[in-house]
C-alpha cells in the first residue's frame, strides 16, 4: 500500500515512529472493503493488537454497545449519510473510544469536518503500512493518557468530594462549636452578671444589717448602763428592763428572719404540719397587733365558722405578722389595716391591706425578693427579707402571693396583699 493522497490533502508534520502500548489494545475496524479490512487487521494483530472486523454501522455500533474498545478505526464513504452518522452514534454510545477514518481522499473541509465530529486522525486509501502503524500507536496512546486523565480527574473528583465533605463537617462542627462557645459566654455573663448583684446585695444587706442591729442593740446598752446607776430612782429598773427586752425581741426576730431566708435559699426549709383553726390563728395575731400599736385601726373580715387547714401554724403566722408588720411601716399614722379571710371551693384567701403610698411599678417587679425595700420610705426600718420570707413560706405550702395597689394606677390609696393556701395538703407534700 502506497500513500498517492491528492495535491489538495493537507501537509502533515514529520512524525517519530513510538512505541506501541502494551499489548491487549482492543481494536475494532468497520470496512466496507473487506480485503482491505483484513490486511489491516492482519497487521494490527501482528503488532499485538486484539482486532475485530465489521462491515456495516450497524454491526459497529452493536460491537461498541457490547465491549469496550481503545480504537475504532473506520472506513466511511463521505457519499453516504448512514456512514457519516456512525461516528455521531458512536460518540454518543462510548466517548472514551478514539476513532480514527480512512477516506478514499482528503481535503481540508473533510478533514475540519472529521474533527468536528470528534474523531482523532484520518488515514488516506491506499494506506501506507508503516503510517497505519504510527498513527494507530498514537491514537492508542491518547486513548491511554485520556483513560489515565480520566481517572486522574476521578481520583481528583473523589478527593474534592471528601474534602467538600470534610470542610462541610468541619464547617459545621466549627458553627457547633461558636455556638457554644456564644452559649457558653452567655452563660458566663449570666453568672458573672448574678455574681455582681448577689455580691452587691451581700453588700446591701451587711450594711443593713449592721444599721438594723444597731438600732435594738444601742437602746439595750443605754438602759443597761442606766440600770447600773446607783442613784436609780424608784420603779425606774422595771422600765429600763422592760425597754431592753423589747428591742431584745426586736434583736431575736432579726435573727430568726436571717436564719429564715438563709434556710430557703439553700433549700434546708422545713415545715411542721398539722391542723389547726387558720380563723384563730390570724385573729389572735390581729388582736395583738391592735393593742402594741395604738396609732393604727384594725379591722379582721371573717366567717364565722371555723376555717381548718393541715399547715405549719407558726410558719403561716409569721408569714401573715410579715404580711401585717409591712402594712404598718407603710401606712400613714392612724390609717386602717384591714385584714381579711375568704374561703372558697378549695382553697381559703388571707386579703392584708393598707391605705398608705402603694408600691411602684419598679418595685412592683421586685418586691418579693430578697434585702428590697420600698424606694419612697428611705427611713422605713427593716431588712428587707420579711415579703422573701413570707413569699418562701407561701410557697412551701404549695400557695400563692401575689400583691397589688388598691387604687389601680391611683396608688396613692395603698396596697393590698393576697395569700392564697390549699385548704387540703397535696399528695406529693402528704
Amino acid at each position: 500500500m502506497q500513500d498517492n493522497a491528492p495535491s489538495s490533502l493537507p501537509a502533515k508534520a514529520q512524525r517519530k515512529p513510538e512505541a506501541a502500548p502494551s499489548g491487549g489494545a482492543r481494536v475494532l475496524i468497520l470496512g466496507g472493503d473487506t480485503s482491505t479490512a483484513s490486511t489491516l487487521g492482519g497487521v494490527l494483530r501482528h503488532d499485538g493488537r486484539s482486532v475485530q472486523i465489521v462491515t456495516d454501522s450497524t454491526s459497529a455500533l452493536s460491537a461498541l454497545a457490547d465491549g469496550e474498545f481503545d480504537l475504532l478505526l473506520a472506513d466511511l464513504d463521505e457519499a453516504d449519510p448512514k456512514s457519516q452518522d456512525v461516528l455521531d452514534q458512536a460518540q454518543r454510545t462510548t466517548p472514551a473510544t478514539t476513532v480514527v477514518v480512512l477516506t478514499g481522499y482528503a481535503t481540508l473541509e473533510s478533514a475540519l469536518r472529521a474533527l468536528r465530529r470528534g474523531v482523532y486522525d484520518y488515514l488516506v486509501k491506499p494506506v501506507d503500512v508503516e503510517e497505519l502503524r504510527i498513527t494507530v500507536a498514537r491514537a492508542l496512546e491518547r486513548h491511554r493518557l485520556q483513560h489515565e486523565l480520566a481517572a486522574r480527574v476521578h481520583e481528583l473528583e473523589v478527593a474534592h468530594a471528601a474534602a467538600r465533605g470534610f470542610n462541610a463537617r468541619l464547617q459545621e462542627q466549627v458553627e457547633q462549636a461558636t455556638v457554644e462557645l456564644r452559649h457558653k459566654v452567655e452563660e458566663l455573663d449570666e453568672a458573672n452578671r448574678q455574681l455582681t448583684q448577689t455580691q452587691e446585695q451581700h453588700d446591701r444587706f451587711v450594711a443593713m444589717v449592721a444599721h438594723e442591729m444597731r438600732g435594738p442593740l444601742n437602746p439595750i446598752i443605754n438602759y443597761a448602763q442606766l440600770a447600773k446607776r446607783p442613784t436609780l430612782q424608784d420603779g425606774a429598773l422595771g422600765r429600763y428592763m422592760d425597754i431592753i427586752v423589747e428591742h431584745a425581741y426586736r434583736l431575736n426576730r432579726m435573727v430568726d428572719d436571717l436564719q429564715t431566708a438563709t434556710r430557703l435559699s439553700t433549700g434546708r426549709f422545713s415545715l411542721r404540719t398539722e391542723p389547726f383553726d387558720l380563723i384563730a390563728a390570724v385573729g389572735e395575731l390581729v388582736d395583738q397587733f391592735a393593742s402594741s400599736v395604738r396609732e393604727r385601726h384594725f379591722t379582721f373580715d371573717r366567717p364565722n365558722a371555723p376555717v381548718t387547714i393541715d399547715a405549719d401554724r407558726d410558719r403561716i403566722v409569721q408569714a401573715v405578722r410579715n404580711l401585717i408588720d409591712n402594712a404598718v411601716k407603710y401606712s400613714v399614722e392612724g390609717g386602717a389595716i384591714d385584714v381579711g379571710l375568704e374561703v372558697h371551693d378549695d382553697d381559703v384567701a388571707i386579703t392584708v391591706g393598707d391605705y398608705g403610698a402603694g408600691i411602684s411599678d419598679a418595685d412592683m417587679k421586685r418586691i418579693f425578693d430578697p434585702f428590697i425595700r420600698g424606694t419612697h420610705e428611705a427611713d422605713v426600718s427593716g431588712s428587707g427579707l420579711g415579703l422573701y420570707i413570707t413569699r418562701g413560706i407561701i410557697a412551701e405550702h404549695h400557695g400563692t402571693l401575689k400583691v397589688r395597689n388598691r387604687g389601680g394606677e391611683n396608688r396613692i390609696q395603698g396596697a393590698i396583699f393576697s395569700v392564697s393556701l390549699p385548704l387540703r395538703r397535696p399528695a406529693a407534700a402528704s
